[in-house]
């Protein structure tokens, strides 16, 4: 049973599906923002606060991000499901991370905030393949998998 559901899922998991979307809104709002400068500039917000908020966003993601793909790929590699470090806090931190702090942390740090489309789509496409990678969850881990979402804090990420 192990090796049918293994065949099902790779290590990235629905990855592909959830950051394909963001990369792409990520890339043409990017150049959209720099060729018609400064019409999507952040010109509501002082220049000193989105320098600050980016360095909180990225100071808070980065490490967040790392530690998923650090503990991640640690449980992978023993077979077991990850519950702990940043996994204690949210079923998908590795997604989440970037969704909520690094996406937005550079769109500050750009101050441009058509970047501002990019976590919105990722969040979306996050939500509609998640799914998936939660089903392949309860079917490879059972009830330990139901037992660890009904412990995590934070289930919408």
């Amino acid at each position: 049973m192990k090796q049918e559901i293994s065949k099902k899922m790779g290590i990235e998991g629905v990855g592909p599906q959830v950051m394909v979307p963001a990369a792409i809104i990520f890339i043409v709002a990017l150049i959209v923002s720099y060729v018609y400068r400064p019409t999507f500039d952040m010109t509501f917000i002082p220049r000193e606060i989105t320098l600050a908020l980016a360095a909180i966003f990225l100071v808070i993601g980065i490490p967040i991000w790392l530690a998923g793909v650090v503990y991640f790929l640690l449980s992978y590699r023993k077979g077991e499901m990850a519950t702990g470090g940043a996994y204690a806090l949210m079923p998908n931190p590795i997604y989440s991370s970037w969704t909520v702090f690094v996406f937005p942390g550079i769109a500050f740090l750009l101050n441009w905030w058509l970047l501002l489309a990019t976590p919105i789509v990722m969040y979306a496409s996050f939500r509609y393949f998640i799914k998936h990678e939660n089903s392949y969850m309860r079917q490879k881990y059972g009830k330990q998998y139901e037992e660890y979402m009904q412990k995590v804090m934070l289930k919408f990420l």
